[in-house]
């Protein structure tokens, strides 16, 4: 027999205080909460999108990764891996695709090497420019982040009164509505504003879900969101001490039970995950590949990454927040009326800050699984502090400076799209070169600067020399492999040379002859992609004339640039050389 959980006292409530009315009240508010947040991704991804040609790496990773499902490449992103945006790409991939044959059939008859045709010369668009269908990407995920952020407003305003006291429902949809990961991460195709919104339907189900004895339609709905979650940001599946025993603990934990939903889960991930069945090795290796190459990168003097922490955390408008965590996580123990399901989540954060906070190499987007579950000890947080002084004016004011201080950070982090970049006028500049002309270009040029045909040729040349490629593998892999890699390893560690072939071959077949400066990548780290040349040798060719042109965002010493491209102070200028043999003739 299963007891209920104890009802929860509420303090006296003021009567003016909008708890003292019907709950249509708080709703209301809500709502306009909720309103606050879309209006600003509507703001900033359309009526003030970023300038023409933004996009981040990551999101070039995921579009691409959708598009050439189209040629059946494995998707270059699986260590995110942003499955759900990969498909979503591949759908609109696969539209605009018909769009076009609808659009040539209306001319006259196609045969069927026409309509391939036409998928090449759509990839081609998409190659030569890739914002029209990243907006058309933004505007699918925020469309699904925010359908799930609404979700999330019906579950707390139905959820039992024992499990979440009415005069927390309006702080808890502010703290989601209103975060730093929904300003922040929404508006763009990363994998984490999507992320962000499952987590929060999941732990909402979990926490203040009703499930019912025998009934396995909710536990089938949480696991099918996990499963979704993973698969968008699979980082998150250190979220599953806490999402995955709170919901046995509220199924009624028995041996049974825990079998079926293990079972469940793993059905539920790999129709989420199909590359699981198809890539199995790539997603084990992208995923435990990049896991101990942050974790164990770089050796590091004490045990946690202070560096990271003095720099993005401690430096931050929002590091007070961690004082309310602290007095939350408290509360939350105490006033939660499932122990055992509080001691899972307090746990599970304290487990992944010790972790994450001891890699050696972290990025802000590792950290997001840690805010994500500091949502609700931040929610009771603000309720201890109601309760300890039954003024809803000190739950309010201390809400409204969570929502400023996140506001702040989170535009500080999206203005950064407001500001030309001037890597774009290079790119613009590069265009003009003809084909004769020999340049030099940084590697952040990698992805975005135009390539001749000879350009192309090369790189396709030297991305399929399996001479090239098995050194590659030898140095990625500590040089610990005595002769050949194994073929079984080529095929795991293949999918970014597979994406690169296909861009390249679909660029050299249609991109015009005589159009565009030879292009050459120098990096410092030239094995770990073919066609990169050594920096210290290309530097000596540019001196000694082998190269007309070289872009660097590095001042030479006693070197005059021919050209200076620069915008703003916030991203760093970048100066264009000509080679002192070519200025002397």
């Amino acid at each position: 027999m299963r007891l209920s959980p104890p009802t929860l006292p509420e303090p006296t409530v003021h009567p003016l205080s909008p708890y003292s009315q019907p709950e249509t009240a708080t709703l209301r508010w809500s709502y306009l909460a909720f309103a606050l947040s879309l209006g600003f991704a509507l703001f900033i991804s359309y009526v003030r999108p970023p300038l023409s040609g933004y996009f981040t790496t990551d999101e070039q990773f995921i579009a691409d990764s959708g598009v050439f499902m189209l040629y059946g490449a494995t998707p270059r992103c699986l260590d995110w891996p942003g499955i759900p945006m990969v498909l979503v790409f591949y759908v609109l991939a696969i539209g605009q695709c018909g769009l076009n044959l609808l659009a040539a059939a209306t001319s006259g008859p196609l045969t069927a090497v026409d309509a391939f045709g036409i998928v090449d010369k759509t990839v081609y668009t998409y190659l030569t420019d890739r914002v029209p269908l990243l907006v058309a990407g933004r505007t699918v995920q925020l469309l699904l982040v925010f359908g799930l952020l609404f979700w999330c407003i019906q579950l707390i305003y139905k959820s039992q009164v024992a499990l979440l006291p009415r005069v927390m429902r309006f702080p808890l949809v502010v703290l989601l509505c209103l975060s730093f990961d929904v300003l922040a991460g929404a508006p763009v195709v990363r994998p984490e504003g999507l992320a962000y919104a499952l987590f929060a339907v999941a732990s909402l189900l979990v926490l203040v879900g009703n499930f019912r004895e025998g009934s396995w339609r909710l536990p089938v709905i949480v696991l099918g969101v996990m499963a979704l979650m993973i698969s968008q940001r699979l980082l998150f599946v250190f979220t599953f001490p806490f999402l995955l025993g709170g919901l046995l603990l509220q199924m009624g934990f028995s041996l049974r039970r825990a079998v079926g939903t293990l079972a469940l889960l793993l059905l539920c991930t790999l129709l989420a995950m199909p590359f699981l069945f198809t890539d199995s090795f790539v997603v084990l290796k992208a995923f435990l590949g990049g896991m101990l190459q942050k974790v164990n990168g770089a050796p590091q003097p004490t045990y946690f990454n202070w560096t990271y922490i003095r720099d993005s955390v401690l430096g931050t408008p929002t590091v007070w927040q961690a004082a309310l965590i602290v007095i939350g996580s408290v509360a939350f123990w105490r006033f939660y009326p499932k122990r055992g399901v509080a001691a899972l989540l307090l746990g599970n954060l304290l487990f992944l800050t010790v972790t994450i906070f001891h890699a050696s190499k972290i990025y802000h987007t590792h950290t997001l699984p840690i805010r994500c579950l500091t949502l609700f000890p931040l929610l009771y947080g603000l309720y201890w502090l109601y309760r300890a002084t039954n003024r809803i004016w000190v739950m309010y004011g201390l809400l409204a400076i969570y929502v400023m201080a996140n506001a702040y950070e989170g535009w500080d982090m999206v203005r950064a799209s407001f500001i030309s970049n001037p890597m774009w006028d290079v790119v613009t500049y590069l265009k003009t070169l003809p084909d004769s002309k020999r340049v030099l270009i940084d590697p952040i040029f990698d992805n975005v600067a135009p390539r001749s045909q000879k350009t192309l040729a090369r790189e396709l040349s030297n991305i399929q020399d399996m001479t090239l490629t098995q050194v590659k593998y030898k140095r990625q892999l500590g040089g610990k492999v005595e002769g050949d890699v194994p073929i079984a390893m080529v095929a795991t560690l293949s999918e970014d040379e597979r994406l690169a072939v296909l861009q390249r071959q679909v660029l050299a077949r249609y991109t015009p002859a005589g159009r565009f400066p030879d292009s050459f990548v120098y990096t410092d780290y030239p094995g770990f992609v073919n066609y990169f040349i050594d920096k210290a040798s290309a530097m000596a060719d540019f001196d000694k004339g082998q190269y007309d042109y070289l872009v660097t965002y590095e001042a030479l010493p006693n070197r005059q640039p021919v050209r200076i491209f620069w915008t703003e102070a916030y991203w760093p200028a970048f100066f264009l050389y000509q080679s002192p043999a070519l200025a002397r003739q």
